[in-house]
Order: C-alpha cells, then sequence, then structure tokens
C-alpha cells in the first residue's frame, strides 16, 4: 500500500517495522541497544519511528500514542500526521523534542520486539480494534478502563492520589459493565467476580492475603474518597491492620494493565499473569 501521510513516533521502542491495515510503522535505526536507550530516555522525546497512515485519521493517531504509550508505560508522543508526498520525510521530523520530563511507569508491559518478534505487533492490532468497537466499548467500559489506565504514567506529576483513583475508578467501570451489577453497594461483589472470569486469583476478602483482597483495594479507594487519606485502620477478626495506598498501587495497577491485556485477547506466552502479585513481569 502506498501511505499518503506520516507521522513521528517519539520514545516508542521499536526496531522491527510493524504492518497492519492502515498503518505501518518504521524504525529509524535496527540497532536495539541505541533504540531502547532513546526509548527509555526520560529527559526528552526522541525519534524512533514513522507511522504511516493510508488517511490523516485524528482519532487513529490519538488511540496509537496511547497503545504505544501502554506498551513501554512511558508517555509516547505520536505527531500530527503530514503529507509524504514529494518530501523526505524524516527531514520533518526532529530528532529530539525537549517537552517536559517523561513519568517511568514500571517498565515496559511487552518484551522487545527484538526478543519476541510478532507481540507488540499483535497488541497493537488487537488494540485498536477492540478501541474502534464502538458496541464493546459501550458495553464494557473498555475505553475507559484503558485510558485511565494509560494516563496514570502520562501524568507530567506522579500524584499518588490521583493515579489509584484513575486505576480503581477504570476497573470499577468495567467491572460493573461486564457483570451488569451496577447496584451492589460493596464494590468488591462486581470486580472479585470480573476478574475470576478473566481468571484472576482474587477473593472478595482475604485477611491471610491482603494483596488479593479485592476489598483491600475498596477500603483504600473509600479512605481517598471519603477522607482524602493515604492510609486506613481496618479491623480484621479484631486484629487492626493499616493500609497504605502506596503500598498497594503497584499490585493494582499491574492488575489492571494485565486485565487490558486478557480484555483485548493477548497472549503471547512471555506474560506472567500472576505478575500483579509476585512483580516478575515475564515468564
Amino acid at each position: 500500500m502506498n501511505f499518503k501521510y506520516a507521522c513521528g513516533v517519539y520514545g516508542y521502542n521499536i526496531t522491527r517495522e510493524i504492518d497492519i491495515p492502515g498503518l505501518r510503522i518504521v524504525p529509524i535505526d535496527d540497532n536495539y541497544r541505541r533504540v531502547n536507550d532513546a526509548a527509555r530516555d526520560l529527559s526528552e522525546f526522541r525519534l524512533t519511528g514513522i507511522a504511516y497512515l493510508d488517511q490523516p485519521n485524528d482519532d487513529l493517531v490519538f488511540e496509537l500514542e496511547a497503545v504505544l504509550s501502554f506498551i513501554e508505560r512511558l508517555e509516547v508522543l505520536v505527531t500530527a500526521p503530514i503529507l509524504c508526498a514529494g518530501q523526505n520525510v524524516l527531514e520533518q521530523f526532529p530528532e529530539r523534542i525537549a517537552s517536559h520530563k517523561r513519568h517511568n511507569g514500571g517498565g515496559a508491559m511487552l518484551r522487545a520486539d527484538v526478543f519476541s518478534l510478532e507481540s507488540r505487533k499483535d497488541f497493537i492490532e488487537k488494540t485498536l480494534d477492540r478501541l474502534r468497537d464502538q458496541n464493546f466499548c459501550e458495553s464494557t467500559q473498555f475505553r475507559i478502563l484503558f485510558f485511565k489506565c494509560v494516563e496514570t504514567f502520562r501524568q507530567r506529576k506522579n500524584f499518588l492520589d490521583t493515579s489509584y483513583f484513575f486505576l480503581f475508578s477504570g476497573l470499577e467501570s468495567y467491572c460493573r459493565a461486564v457483570t451488569k451489577d451496577r447496584t451492589s453497594k460493596n464494590a468488591s461483589i462486581p470486580i472479585c467476580a470480573a476478574l475470576t472470569k478473566l481468571s484472576f486469583n482474587v477473593y472478595q476478602d482475604r485477611p491471610d492475603e491482603l494483596v488479593r483482597a479485592v476489598s483491600t483495594y475498596v477500603h483504600l479507594r473509600n479512605a481517598l474518597f471519603h477522607n482524602s487519606d493515604l492510609e486506613v485502620d481496618v479491623d480484621f477478626n479484631g486484629n487492626l491492620v493499616r493500609l497504605k495506598v502506596i503500598d498497594y498501587i503497584f499490585h493494582l495497577g499491574q492488575l489492571v494493565a494485565l486485565s487490558v491485556l486478557k480484555i483485548v485477547g493477548f497472549d503471547d506466552g512471555h506474560i506472567n499473569w500472576n505478575s500483579w502479585v509476585d512483580r516478575q513481569a515475564f515468564k
């Protein structure tokens, strides 16, 4: 296909061409070490690829930027499309954009394309397809879940309370939608049901393993929402336990990100689905 439009891609780790319907992303360098250094640079945005489009689709650019950011768990920039005809495309984009410091969201969600050749391409295609499916997004609130997850590491500054709200509210919206439970006052009920259906080992309550108890995250959400507190004391069978947002936000964030992978139907065989508990991203 002859693509008429091009966008600069900044801060995304790519060494292999990605070709899906209506979109091609071409790396500007195939040296993994150099590309990885450029993609993980937190001080500025560095040009790592060119995205070619058959139409100047603003929605596609917006969604692609979010999908690439999700993969890196770092803000990735995709510029507005320009016409390709009659010019050296690469020369139209600056090598660096010094805008603001990037916030590291915890390391890339997927293995680099030099280690897993098709993983990133497959995820990009599956996720863009889901985001374009209005019926699916309306019935599941997936779009809300996905973009709230991405916003946690696209913030200019990492606010703990804001990130927790984004993650929890996005997850709750999805879980209530897919379980068709919008009335339970206890959010643990629909969240636990939906996550169990996604094959996560979770419980409504689990005093001896609080990280797997959905009620843990609900208690912290309530403390934030009602009292603007980042910690709360909870009575478990006569034992008072202090829960802190800072101790659980990693687990919640990783659980939400893994949920996104499952919802779009992605599994390359390398994802450790228990990483939200044991912190080991890949098998």
